[in-house]
């Protein structure tokens, strides 16, 4: 099973899932489907910036993968 990274915002979280936008659509993802969650230092403390899910799943999400020249702005929109 292949697994893919996709750098995201959290918009929102609840106990079983976060809310995760990619820069071009929001989807709930379930906690119990993430392989990793990657962090940053924040100004309020360590900010989700990115999570690894298996290919199928971000597939069904409609979530994508970020590729080299796609760049993200301060509020992680893709530019």
């Amino acid at each position: 099973m292949n697994s893919i990274k996709i750098n995201v915002k959290v918009v929102e979280r609840t106990d079983l899932a976060l809310l995760v936008s990619d820069g071009r659509k929001e989807a709930w993802v379930p906690l119990s489907q993430i392989e990793e969650v990657i962090e940053e230092p924040g100004l309020f403390g360590p900010v989700i910036t990115a999570i690894v899910v298996p290919e199928w799943l971000a597939a069904d999400k409609g979530l994508q993968q970020l590729h080299d020249d796609d760049t993200l702005d301060l509020f992680g929109s893709v530019a």
